[in-house]
Order: structure tokens, then C-alpha cells, then sequence
């Protein structure tokens, strides 16, 4: 069968959501899924690399949380389009999402990515983001989990049984044989010295990314006598805060921002960072698990999943001596060093794209032949 599938999400940053809404596009077979996209978010760089990739992408934002005018618009877009399920993202797309599709009278159903009271940074907005969430997950036709651990913390929210499955994101094989010419480029580029050990992360710069663990890791190294470049990639709402936590602590560091093709940097790094307090998969680390760079994480939600067999090194989530201590364990054991990144490429083989896009495909074939003959 052949499915028009709405994806709805507030679009409003490129984070893991949105990267795995646009490896779906690009990986869904078009004999069974015509995929569609619409933005709740002003200004919305998502729908707009959507459109430059030649996919179907449209903005009806919202004006403020809760913002309901956007639906009658959603509904008339999927009866003219002839939207057979709608498949919303975040707590904005789920609300739309599935009071829309009460409307039409077709299935919504929603991708779990994260635990949306660590996705603002406000925690009165993280937990009204839940409540109203909450209040409508019940309205859904299914859910996915992007890890099992998403998975075991959603249950208990149900208040009725509903059709809920784990789908791992994907990530596309990434070509690193120019990683000799791609380390030179971005060590001369950010003046990281042959000498220093580069510890780079990248991600929203967030709460919940807990970038200042990273920090606080680092100067222990230094303490210790490591001589430390952090290289912290991404942007967010705590940027100026990180800027002056990093400019008062003495570190050596670069802080560029958003990068749209930030795997470019990995190979510039010597060891990997990851410190997240809550994290719904942790896609990045595959991709430097691909980069062969060495990987020190935190053993947040769905990290573990990622690495069941010491492809890296996981420590408790908050506590920056651990995570020092682990740093230190791969910087002074080449080795073992090579022995977790061989490890950690090979289990990064086990995620790809087809996977997820033929297990989405046939989670939407099972919600509407259930609803089909209801």
C-alpha cells in the first residue's frame, strides 16, 4: 500500500528531531510513503532545508504554546492533499497533530524523541509541556519510541493500552576517508596545537546537554596536567552563559556555533564528549563512532542501548570527576582506545536508515489496517 503521511513538528531548531524527520524523507520508499511537512515555528530552518532538498515543506506557526488557530489550516491542508495518517513530532506537532486528526477522522500518531520536561529550559514550560501532552497522548493511534528507554518511562503514561514500539534512528554512512585532510583543516582553522588533546562535543548548547559538566571535566584534566583544547559545536539559549563559564575558567577552547555539517569536525578530535543529564538516543555518537574518534559518555537514556558492550566509556550523568577519570583512562591507553572505536564502528553499522524507514513504513501500514477495519 501507499500512504500520504503528514509529519507535523515545531521545527524551530535542526536538532535530532528534525534530523531524523529529513533522513525519513530521504530514505522512505516513494512507492509506499509520499511524505509532507509542516512547521509550527516561525521562520523555521527546518522547513527550510526540507524544501531546498525538494520535499514538500509549509510553516503555519504558532503564535504561543497552546495556539490552536493553526489546526483549521492543518485539517484543510490534509483534505486537500488526501493525508492518510498524520505523524507529529514534539509537544507543539503532537497537540496539533492529534486534535486535527480527531477532526479528519484519520490516525495520528507521535515519535517520542525525548522526555519533553528537559526540551525547554524553563521548568514550569517543561512541565505544562507534559500536562497538556498527557492530556492528549491517549487521542493518539500509536506512539513510537526512539529508544527503550523512552519506551519504559512512556508506559506509565498511557491510560489506556496503545500500540507502542521502539524504532531506533538511522544515520547514513558518512564517507571519513579524508579524515587526515578534515583533522588538519579544522585544527589549523581553530588553532588547536599538535600537542593539545582536542575534547569536543556537539549538541544544543541546553540544560539538559550539561555542557558546564564538560567543562569542569576539563579543567580537572588540566589540573592533572593535560594539555586541553575543548571544542564545544552547536548553538542554543545557554551560548552567552557557556562564553563567560569558559572565558573565566582559563581552558583553552572554541566555541563556533552551529555548524550544519559538524561530522566534518570530528576527526579534529581526539576524544568525544557526550555529558548529557537526560538524552533520548544519542545519534552523535554514532556518527563519531563512524569518525573512529574515541567516545566518553554519559549513561543517559537510551546511551546505554548505543553501547551495550564497552564501545565506550559511560559514566554517571552529572558527575564531571567520573568523567574526567574516564577521559583520562582513554587518553593514557592507546590501546584500548582502538579497541573501543573498532568496536563502537561496528555497532554504528547496526543503525541505518533503511532500518528505520521500513520499520516506520510498516508501523503505519499496522495502525491504519487496524483502523481501516475498525
Amino acid at each position: 500500500m501507499s500512504y500520504r503521511v503528514l509529519h507535523l513538528i515545531g521545527g524551530g531548531e535542526i536538532g535530532g528531531a528534525e534530523l531524523h524527520i529529513l533522513r525519513l524523507f530521504e530514505s522512505f520508499d516513494r512507492a509506499q510513503v509520499s511524505p509532507y511537512l509542516i512547521c509550527l515555528a516561525k521562520n523555521s530552518p527546518l522547513a527550510v532545508r526540507a524544501a531546498a532538498a525538494g520535499h514538500p515543506a509549509l510553516v503555519y506557526p504558532m503564535a504561543f504554546f497552546m495556539d490552536l488557530r493553526p489546526i483549521s489550516r492543518i485539517v484543510a491542508f490534509c483534505r486537500r492533499e488526501g493525508i492518510d495518517l498524520i505523524h507529529s513530532h514534539g509537544a507543539r506537532g503532537n497537540l496539533l497533530g492529534r486534535l486535527a486528526a480527531e477532526r479528519l477522522n484519520i490516525p495520528c500518531i507521535s515519535t517520542i524523541h525525548s522526555d519533553v520536561r528537559h526540551d525547554y529550559t524553563s521548568k514550569i514550560k517543561g512541565r505544562l509541556a507534559l500536562f497538556v501532552d498527557d492530556r492528549t497522548i491517549s487521542r493518539s493511534a500509536g506512539l513510537i519510541t526512539v529508544s527503550r528507554s523512552l519506551y519504559e518511562s512512556t508506559l506509565p503514561r498511557l491510560q489506556k493500552p496503545l500500540p507502542l514500539t521502539v524504532i531506533y534512528n538511522g544515520i547514513p554512512t558518512i564517507d571519513f576517508s579524508g579524515a587526515a585532510a578534515l583533522r588538519r583543516r579544522y585544527r589549523e582553522l581553530w588553532q588547536i596545537d599538535d600537542d593539545a588533546v582536542a575534547l569536543g562535543s556537539i549538541g544544543r548548547l541546553h540544560p539538559v546537554k550539561s555542557q558546564s559538566t564538560l567543562i569542569e571535566a576539563a579543567l580537572s584534566l588540566q589540573r592533572a596536567g593535560k594539555k586541553i583544547h575543548l571544542l564545544i559545536i552547536g548553538e542554543g539559549p545557554l551560548h552567552n552563559m557557556l562564553q563567560s563559564e569558559l572565558a573565566a575558567s582559563g581552558l583553552v577552547y572554541t566555541l563556533p556555533g552551529y555548524l550544519p555539517d559538524a561530522w566534518q569536525a570530528l576527526p579534529a578530535m581526539d576524544l568525544f564528549a557526550l555529558p548529557s543529564l537526560k538524552e533520548g538516543m544519542g545519534l552523535v555518537l554514532l556518527e563519531a563512532a563512524q569518525a573512529m574518534v574515541p567516545i566518553v559518555a554519559t549513561r543517559a537514556g537510551g546511551v546505554p542501548e548505543l553501547f551495550p558492550r564497552q564501545e565506550a566509556i559511560l559514566t554517571p550523568p552529572g558527575d564531571s570527576l567520573s568523567f574526567a577519570a574516564a577521559c583520562s583512562v582513554l587518553l593514557d591507553d592507546p590501546e584500548l582506545c582502538k579497541r573501543q572505536t573498532r568496536k563502537a564502528a561496528e555497532r554504528a553499522k547496526y543503525f541505518t536508515l533503511d532500518k528505520m524507514a521500513a520499520a516506520t513504513y510498516h508501523f503505519y501500514e499496522r495502525i491504519l489496517t487496524f483502523t481501516q477495519n475498525k
